[in-house]
This record gives C-alpha cells, sequence and structure tokens, in this order.
C-alpha cells in the first residue's frame, strides 16, 4: 500500500507540474525567475528580502542595529526552550508567501520555505537530535488538508537526515492566537497540548528542534517546550520562517 501511495504521489506532482509549473516565477514577487535567482527567488528580492541580522540572542527578535544582548520582554520572562531563531522579519512579501502557503493550498512553497530554513540551520551553531512541528488540532488539521509547519519540519529533517518525530499532541482546539495580546496568548496556550505518550522514551534526554512557520511572543512555543521537558527532553530549539513583532505591554 505504501508503494502504491508514493506512486500515486508522484503522479499528482507530476500533473501539478504540467497545469502549474514551479520553479518558473519568484515565489515573492511573481516575476519570472532567470539564472541570477535561488530557492525560487528572483535576484531582486534576495537583496531585498527581510533576513534577521542582529537579534535578541534568547527568543531571536529583531533588534535595531545600536542593540544588543536580549529584548525587553526577554528580561522578564522565562522560557522552557533554550533558543528561539527565525530567518526574517514577518513583513510584506513574507506575509504574503506564509498567507499563500497556509490559506491557498499552495504546498509546493513548502520546498523553499524549508530551504531558507535549512540554511539557516546549516550556520546555526546547535547540535539536535530530532525534529518535531508544532502540530494542529485534528479537526483543523483535516478542514486545513494538511499542517503546514510538519510539512516543513520534515523537509528539514531528511535534509540534515535527522529523524522527524511527531513528539506533542494538540488535544484541544483552542481560539486563534491572531488577534491576541501577549498575556492572553499565554493563556491561551494552558493545557492545550500534550505529550505523544508513544513516543515519550525516544524524547528522554534528547535535544530537539520545534519548527513552526511564525514566532510572535513565544507562548506556543514555550507551551509545546514545557511538554517536552516533563518527558525530560534535554533541550529545545525553535526554528521559524518568520519572526512578527507584537509591542510590550506596559
Amino acid at each position: 500500500m505504501s508503494g502504491r501511495k508514493g506512486k500515486w504521489n508522484m503522479f499528482k506532482e507530476y500533473l501539478l507540474d504540467i497545469f502549474f509549473p514551479r520553479h518558473v516565477k519568484c515565489i515573492f514577487c511573481g516575476e519570472e525567475l532567470n539564472g541570477n535567482d535561488y530557492n525560487d527567488t528572483c535576484e531582486k528580492c534576495l537583496l531585498t528580502l527581510p533576513y534577521i541580522k542582529n537579534c535578541c540572542l534568547r527568543c531571536g527578535e529583531p533588534l535595531s542595529a545600536d542593540k544588543e544582548g536580549i529584548c525587553l520582554r526577554c528580561t522578564s520572562t522565562n522560557y522552557d526552550f533554550e533558543l528561539a531563531r527565525s530567518v526574517f522579519e514577518y513583513t510584506d512579501k513574507i506575509i504574503s508567501v506564509v498567507h499563500k502557503y497556509k490559506y491557498k493550498n499552495q504546498k509546493f512553497l513548502s520546498e523553499p520555505i524549508s530551504n531558507y530554513l535549512c540554511d539557516y540551520l546549516a550556520k546555526w551553531d546547535i547540535k539536535v537530535d530530532m525534529v518535531c512541528a508544532v502540530p494542529l488540532f485534528k479537526k483543523k488539521e483535516k478542514e486545513r488538508g494538511f499542517n503546514q509547519a510538519k510539512l516543513l519540519a520534515e523537509n528539514v529533517a531528511e535534509k540534515f537526515d535527522l529523524p522527524y518525530v511527531d513528539a506533542v499532541l494538540k488535544v484541544k482546539d483552542n481560539p486563534s492566537q491572531t488577534t491576541l495580546s501577549f498575556k492572553e496568548r499565554q493563556e491561551n496556550v494552558l493545557d492545550v497540548y500534550a505529550i505523544n505518550e508513544n513516543l515519550k522514551k525516544d524524547i528522554k534526554d534528547k535535544s530537539i528542534l520545534l519548527i513552526d512557520d511564525i514566532y510572535t511572543t513565544g507562548a506556543t512555543a514555550n507551551a509545546i517546550a514545557k511538554i517536552l521537558k516533563s518527558a525530560h527532553a534535554k533541550a529545545v530549539y525553535v526554528l521559524t520562517f518568520a519572526h512578527a513583532i507584537i509591542k510590550q505591554e506596559l
């Protein structure tokens, strides 16, 4: 059955390439690619993408060039993960690509997005034993048709020859975090996640890379890291495609 499924998936990919050819237009601006492109990104966009060059050493939040160390939020927040990093600031073209990927069913974008994650991970001075993703509630995943974070995590795991594990399950369908404040986000993820008991023994004493598309306040990442640490994970690192900034509450 697995062989048939694999062949069917290959056939679907073949049809998609015929009717919706990939690798011909920039994923960010839609311009046709040429010999100076990289990772489905045109030369112009490569020069203007909002890479995070200076960030909080703890959570990865973008910092202005004249600042260093940790951000204001991290001075008063204790996280269960070790470090978090993101490739891009969540602005303009990055927002557009993420929305097309998550809400327009453009799953093929998982490849270039995960390639950017892999580029970052290759230069990040950490060592991990396995990769996992922020899970979706089963009903939500069925409605969307896929878990966007899982596709990215599987690609990263394959690239670095690491095992991918569904280490954590989402057991409660909480409201979307999108419009919530920092404090509300922390409360919204309480009792939402649980360890996958079938994999508990595999997690013990392991360093785990947690993948997601966007990091905002760290509430989701921290809740999952706490669950992993409760199963005696050695360390949890977080890597996301983009980092969105929400203003610090006074």
